[in-house]
């Protein structure tokens, strides 16, 4: 992923860029065993991520890519807690990128 920027919050890391020739927004959500041992908590995780990703992608419509990385905190999260990171720290991507999408 090499251009991507990062943005860190207290429950994610967000990895996002600008692919050439993608036409399409993407995204995807990682949880490392590391971060979260027990594969019950990294599943609800991603659940969480697709389900509040899957929102904010349908009303994209640029080729923006956003890679969400789970920290260990996210495990005791609540789905209003993630929701609120996630939607600041795209927000904050889309407005640095906001040039180079013009």
């Amino acid at each position: 992923m090499r251009g991507f920027r990062r943005l860190s919050g207290t429950l994610f890391s967000l990895s996002y860029g600008l692919i050439p020739r993608r036409t399409t927004p993407g995204g995807a959500c990682v949880v490392s065993a590391k971060a979260v041992p027990r594969a019950v908590a990294r599943n609800r995780i991603k659940r969480r991520c697709r389900s509040i990703l899957l929102g904010m992608l349908r009303d994209a419509d640029s080729p923006l890519v956003l890679v969400w990385h789970a920290k260990k905190g996210a495990a005791k999260a609540s789905f209003a807690e993630i929701e609120a990171e996630m939607l600041a720290l795209s927000r904050t991507a889309v407005g640095s990128l906001a040039g180079a999408l013009s």
